[in-house]
């Protein structure tokens, strides 16, 4: 059950990173693979400040690493990927 939790936190992520890629402008002249390296890196920035955080906070609680690891991919790539969408929409 974990597994497949884990399994759809990363194909959401993935989704939207392509979507971050497919949706930067063409106005600029860069290429594809320009554009996704930039996207994905501000999405891997955004996500490991988000778990980093998350994981100092849950761990200072007392609780395991499993368990704060679980919880924080959790809660970041979906706060990560409401921002995002709420972006699309605007």
């Amino acid at each position: 059950m974990e597994a497949s939790k884990k399994l759809v936190a990363v194909f959401l992520v993935c989704i939207v990173m392509i979507s971050s890629s497919v949706h930067v402008s063409m106005a600029d002249g860069e290429s594809n693979a320009e554009k996704f390296k930039k996207a994905f890196t501000v999405a891997a920035t955004e996500y490991t400040v988000c778990y980093n955080i998350c994981q100092k906070i849950c761990s200072d609680a007392g609780f395991g690493y499993t368990h704060c690891e679980m919880k924080c991919d959790e809660d970041c790539t979906a706060r990560l990927l409401k921002e995002r969408l709420q972006n699309m929409k605007n």
